[in-house]
């Protein structure tokens, strides 16, 4: 579940280019167990989604549908890890994932940054470079998914 709210901190359209100044990236406040609830909660009714799929979302199932797509768009936003005009902001990612460890000139930062610059390409729709960004760090880090019983 840790990591759940981690990467749904993660992902996804434009990526802040690496000569801007990420001095507003320190002041990002890692998201909890509890915030990624109250979030899930919150897209879910927002945008209707029907309890199957909620279920496949708890066990790391991610189908490649319209209802999806902007479901993780919903949740990465409100992580405040994804912006619909401007992208994932890779620094805020991987600060969610390592906390004040995060050192973003390593290979994790490397995939992040790689992912994020795909899925910006990926659709003029956002809800789908959503989709596509958070994908694409899912197969990059398989290891990373919590095995287990629907608890992510």
């Amino acid at each position: 579940m840790k990591f759940f709210v981690a990467l749904l901190s993660f992902i996804f359209s434009v990526v802040i280019a690496d000569g801007v100044d990420h001095a507003e990236h320190s002041g990002y406040v890692v998201k909890t167990n509890v915030d990624l609830l109250r979030y899930r909660e919150e897209c879910v009714s927002q945008l209707n989604i029907p309890l199957d799929l909620v279920m496949q979302y708890q066990e790391w199932k991610y189908p490649n549908d319209e209802k999806t797509h902007c479901y993780l768009k919903c949740i990465l936003e409100k992580f405040e890890l994804y912006d619909a005009e401007k992208g994932f902001d890779v620094y805020r990612v991987h600060h969610q994932l390592e906390g004040d460890k995060a050192d973003h000139t390593n290979a994790m930062h490397v995939a992040i940054d790689k992912c994020a610059k795909e899925a910006a390409v990926a659709s003029d729709d956002a809800c789908v470079r959503a989709y596509r960004g958070f994908t694409c760090f899912l197969m990059d880090y398989p290891h990373l998914i919590p095995a287990g019983n629907g608890s992510k």
